[in-house]
């Protein structure tokens, strides 16, 4: 079990740490392919957010960091698969990944219990 916790709430927000395919014990890549990788990311992104009293549709914001550029066409059709409707704001940041291998990590803000929308 890693010593860093998934996600921690506070003010009514839930802050996820950044996730990825990666096995905390080890810290070796799960899976080489992109959307392996992007699909290992939402499950545990949805595992956090539910222990924490969330859930995906109570994202506010979601960031991305991709390995490559080229990844984003993939993202992109990723992203939508899982917000197919009212998607939170996001980012995607291109930058260098501390794994070698990885290729997407995430992280979300998000409301710890259904609230009625501000915005």
């Amino acid at each position: 079990m890693s010593a860093f916790p998934l996600a921690r709430s506070a003010s009514g927000l839930v802050f996820t740490s950044g996730l990825a395919a990666v096995d905390p014990d080890t810290l070796t890549v799960t899976t080489a392919d992109f959307e392996g990788q992007a699909t290992e990311v939402f499950r545990q992104l949805d595992t956090a957010l539910a222990a924490a009293g969330s859930g995906r549709d109570r994202i506010l914001r979601l960031e991305c960091y991709l390995a490559e550029r080229r990844w984003f066409p993939a993202w992109n059709t990723v992203f939508r698969t899982y917000f197919p409707t009212a998607a939170p704001a996001r980012i995607t940041t291109v930058t260098t990944l501390p794994i070698d291998g990885l290729l997407i990590e995430i992280q979300a803000i998000a409301v710890a219990t259904a609230q009625e929308d501000r915005s």
